[in-house]
């Protein structure tokens, strides 16, 4: 899916809101992203073309629904034509991974546990 100008206004205006209430930086907000400055500046003036997984990550680092705010997903979700949608999981473990598995939409993780002393 394309993102518009208008989804990239909204994403722009969203983070001046963000960011004020917040009273953080571009720079934090980059780094959150896995991004330089510069790379997450390109995305808000429009000189990087958007794409999907800034947008999750972006709305989920501001916990907000993309389809909510962005007028092209809302349309999307509207007329049907939204079928898909990709979703990131971090997992951290207490333990070190041994097997990954995975079987259709299953995924298993095999990991060592050491006890600590209490």
């Amino acid at each position: 899916m394309a993102y518009t100008e208008t989804d990239r206004q909204v994403l722009h205006d969203t983070w001046m809101s963000y960011k004020a209430k917040m009273r953080i930086t571009q720079i934090e907000m980059a780094k959150k992203l896995g991004l330089t400055q510069l790379e997450f500046s390109d995305i808000l003036r429009g000189d990087t073309v958007i794409q999907h997984q800034f947008v999750n990550e972006f709305c989920r680092i501001l916990n907000i629904d993309p389809v909510l705010i962005l007028p092209s997903l809302r349309e999307a979700v509207q007329k049907g034509t939204l079928n898909h949608s990709i979703v990131k999981n971090t997992f951290i473990f207490d333990g070190e991974i041994k097997k990954v598995t995975y079987e259709g939409n299953q995924l298993v993780v095999e990991y060592e546990h050491t006890p600590t002393a209490s």
